[in-house]
């Protein structure tokens, strides 16, 4: 039988009525055994919690001992009254305070609406908790990498040979095609669609993406059928259109061989909330595609399905994955045999070819497979930085309230005084000063949440987030949270303080005499000591972040990608596309220009290949198709052999390949050229090497270069021949393109340039060098959110150590003034009072430093090419951490090093 959580239990027995434990524990345990069988046990542990701490009320808590109640409303009004009167009093303290507390609890609230959003992915699915997604290994080399595509057999055999999946159902993207509603006779006003996939007849049986009109029991059933999101809708059918009168209507889209296929709409979908892995503007049925699906040899190395399978109730995963694994060597070695000429045993090489099953909670943030064709994936790094970030800066805001609390110490030390000689317990101080506590966070967590709400959207933009927070306030278990964490920090920020205040004697506290110990005082300057530890940590991190992503964009990738122009989708336009090169190659304003069909930092297609001969061992190589002009386009060194060359005929036939290719098949660089290169599937057809070039970048810079083979466009043996997206890349003639207006004309004129040849294709464009910066698009986002939250930390230090300036200020004001009644300046003085706490800084730099170097040594080596971790950097994060350590104490130091010693002494 499970068990609530012991504590929340406990809590209840403890301030539970005597009289009303038994009946209300009885009912509490009654209800939680009902929850953990409908909703399981982690549910049922949660509404237990709120339950518990919902009853905490008047009605229902004990009396405390003495007669006293709990809620003895009259002294907690009166804790309250002089609360308000000690913070009226005090404005500066109260301003510090509050700011410190505001700009801690706001940020650690940002910080956590993001992780709640990351951590939500997928949570709107009705059967979120029985869906789970079939990972298998990169069987095209790494076999120690997962990856979250299949081939579309693995569903057939899960359905035969696991019963404990109620359903099964497969995903495929079609790529980036062009659709219009227009007749054959006019397709101008087509659309390009990179988010349009094929599904089968039970995907919404798993998934719960809700319809606005049309039905989806019968949906992909007929094989032209389509179902449209209202965002796709508006854009076809204008802004106006109803959703129940778009049913019927058709949509025609361009296939592969430039035919247009018409499909009939039979559904329109509410738009896929953001917070889904799944991002799709249109859905058309699997079986539009049979031709390919009816080509049973390639069914297992196929991989560009996504396999996701709906567990029954009760199921032992655990129990199940293990049971799936004997699919792959039952069912694939046909595949093997027939493609690669290799057995299974072969073709796997010792690796197991395992089936995963990753529950759909972690499929966004897991970070493992690292991406997919379907939509956008998290990064669980980013995750653990910004909550360590956000808890840090919370722990810092409640160090920072500490320090402010000691340092006006002397100013209610006689309050202190007065109340013990009066009959006060400690006990009864202590209480007074963490209510104070605990009403300045209150205070401190409404102003918080309203700047949260004005900041949301500056955050939103930042980190390409849609988040809101009214929602939440809709949310009981929010409320809970933040009662909780009023509580936590109210307690945390006040028990040091209400200690130290309470443990003052009356007698030294009426004189005004407060000694202050060793202890204490190492206690306040350590919490210094770790606010700067922590906020200089964060400065030099974030320098050298900066510092990784500049190095990234200017490292020599082996061209240069600057002012290549790249045009898209031409191969809409049929595959012989000589007539436009000849007109772009006419233009002046490019120097040179080339087709290929990929292009850097996107070169995902490889193959497996081999060294011609007997017993040659297969590798996997990167390929890319090109004509002979695109290696002038990028400017590419040869080490040995020469280009292709258009006068040759048997060219097309012939292969290049890079440094890396020629290490990876195990030749020498001077003798590959002449030598053969055999496709390792099929008839083995070989492939003469006419040339090596150096080695360049054509995926991101995060990679190390991979071995890659270059193939010639026209090459008809290779079985992807025609194939694939293809491009025209230019590179600008700079005499020419001098201006941002120069360009502009040139990007209409290649418009109308497209129009021409054919009207319905979509002009699109790049950039390679823009390419290869988006390549860090998530590293920077990181980036400037991190220096944001850099900010926020060092300002909260800034008080903290504001607070034991003031504090120091008050307990040497009398050392101070003897000083300078015996003679010492004012620039003495305040270098007197200053160097204390340029140690304090100069601790934390030394305690810093290592901590930042482990932090960013870890983070750098995920990239291939990192930065160097020079000292400079940290020269540089030491005399910024300085310079406003100095500011922010010499507001003190000069203010105390000014006063005049009659006053500070006239008590003497």
């Amino acid at each position: 039988m499970p068990n609530p959580p012991k504590f929340f239990l406990r809590f209840f027995r403890w301030y539970c009525h005597p009289r009303l434990v038994k009946p209300i524990e009885g009912d509490l345990m009654e209800l939680y055994d009902e929850r953990v069988k409908e909703l399981g046990k982690k549910k049922a542990d949660w509404k237990f919690i709120k339950d518990t701490l919902l009853l905490f009320r008047r009605d229902i808590i004990k009396p405390a001992s003495g007669g006293q109640r709990l809620n003895n409303y009259g002294m907690f009004k009166s804790m309250i009254k002089m609360a308000w009167r000690n913070a009226i009093r005090q404005k500066q303290f109260t301003v510090l305070n509050l700011l410190g507390l505001t700009i801690g609890i706001s940020t650690c609230f940002m910080i956590g609406l993001y992780i709640h959003d990351e951590m939500t992915f997928d949570a709107f699915h009705e059967k979120d908790d029985r869906i789970y997604r079939v990972n298998q290994p990169f069987i095209w080399g790494d076999w120690d990498r997962m990856m979250a595509s299949t081939g579309p057999n693995v569903a057939t055999a899960l359905r035969e040979d696991a019963p404990a999946f109620e359903e099964v159902t497969r995903i495929l993207s079609l790529g980036s095609l062009t659709a219009t509603t227009a007749n054959s006779g006019n397709k101008s006003n087509a659309f390009k669609e990179d988010r349009i996939y094929a599904a089968e007849e039970n995907f919404f049986d798993v998934f719960s993406f809700k319809l606005k009109a049309g039905d989806t029991k019968s949906a992909f059933e007929d094989p032209k059928s389509i179902l449209i999101t209202e965002k796709t809708m508006m854009r076809y059918f204008g802004e106006h259109a109803i959703p129940t009168e778009t049913i019927g209507k058709t949509i025609e889209i361009k296939q592969y061989d430039n035919s247009w296929k018409e499909f009939s709409i039979i559904g329109i979908l509410e738009n896929v909330p953001a917070r889904s892995h799944i991002q799709f503007d249109m859905l058309v049925s699997l079986k539009s595609e049979s031709e390919m699906m009816q080509a049973h040899q390639w069914k297992w190395i196929w991989t560009a399905f996504s396999t996701y399978g709906l567990v029954k109730e009760g199921t032992n995963v655990a129990a199940l994955e293990r049971d799936i694994q004997a699919i792959p060597p039952k069912w694939a070695p046909p595949t093997t045999e027939r493609i690669f000429n290799q057995t299974f045993e072969e073709f796997t090489d010792g690796h197991p070819w395992k089936l995963d099953l990753q529950p759909l909670s972690e499929v966004y943030i897991a970070g493992s497979p690292t991406g997919h064709a379907f939509g956008p994936t998290g990064n669980p790094l980013f995750i653990k930085i910004f909550g360590a970030i956000g808890f840090l800066v919370l722990v810092l805001s409640a160090i920072n309230f500490m320090n402010l609390s000691t340092a006006r110490a002397t100013n209610r030390s006689k309050e202190v005084g007065v109340r013990k000689v009066l009959g006060s317990e400690r006990s009864t101080i202590v209480k007074q000063f963490i209510l104070e506590s605990v009403l300045f966070v209150l205070t401190g967590t409404v102003l918080a949440l309203m700047v949260v709400q004005l900041a949301l959207g500056t955050f939103n933009h930042l980190a390409e987030k849609q988040i809101e927070i009214l929602p939440y306030f809709q949310n009981p278990t929010f409320y809970l949270i933040v009662f909780a964490l009023i509580l936590t920090l109210g307690f945390m920020a006040g028990s040091y303080p209400a200690l130290y205040l309470s443990s003052f004697k009356p007698i030294e506290s009426l004189k005004g005499k407060i000694k202050t110990g060793f202890k204490g005082r190492s206690i306040r300057n350590g919490l210094v000591v770790f606010q700067f530890t922590i906020s200089i940590a964060l400065i030099i991190t974030t320098f050298f972040v900066q510092k990784q992503l500049t190095y990234a964009s200017n490292v020599d990738i082996g061209f240069a990608k600057e002012n290549i122009l790249q045009i898209h989708n031409v191969e809409e336009l049929g595959f012989e596309t000589e007539a436009l090169k000849n007109r772009l190659v006419a233009n002046p304003k490019f120097t040179e220009v080339g087709k290929s069909f990929g292009v850097p930092p996107f070169v995902y297609s490889g193959d497996r290949y081999k060294a011609a001969g007997p017993e040659t061992p297969v590798v996997q190589l990167n390929n890319l198709r090109i004509d002979e002009d695109y290696l002038e386009v990028l400017g590419l060194e040869f080490l040995s052999g020469r280009n292709f060359d258009s006068n040759r005929e048997n060219d097309k036939y012939k292969v290049i390949l890079n440094r890396e290719a020629v290490k990876t098949l195990g030749w020498k660089l001077e003798e590959a050229v002449g030598k053969s290169v055999a496709l390792a599937s099929g008839g083995e057809e070989e492939h003469e090497v006419i040339g090596v070039v150096e080695d360049f970048n054509f995926n991101s810079v995060k990679q190390e270069i991979a071995p890659l083979i270059l193939i010639h466009h026209y090459n008809d043996i290779v079985w992807d021949y025609g194939a694939g997206r293809s491009f025209y890349s230019m590179r600008l003639n700079q005499e020419v393109i001098t201006n941002t207006d120069d360009l502009n004309q040139l990007l209409i004129s290649l418009e109308e340039e497209m129009k021409q040849v054919d009207p319905t294709v979509p002009f699109e464009y790049s950039f390679m060098d823009q390419e290869f910066e988006a390549t860090f698009r998530s590293e920077r986002k990181m980036a400037t959110i991190l220096n944001v939250f850099t900010i926020m930390a060092m300002i909260i230090a800034c008080l903290g150590l504001f607070g034991l300036a003031a504090f120091s200020a008050e307990q040497r004001t009398k050392e101070l003034g003897i000083r300078k009644v015996l003679g010492a300046s004012v620039t003495e003085l305040a270098v007197t009072f200053s160097k204390e706490f340029t140690r304090l800084v100069l601790i934390a730099i030394l305690l810093a430093c290592p901590i930042a170097w482990y932090f960013v040594s870890r983070w750098l080596q995920d990239f291939a090419y990192s930065t160097p971790i020079e000292i400079w950097v940290f020269i540089a994060a030491t005399i910024a951490a300085m310079l406003i350590a100095v500011v922010t104490i010499s507001f003190q130091s000069l203010r105390s090093a000014n006063r005049n010693p009659v006053e500070t002494l006239k008590d003497e």
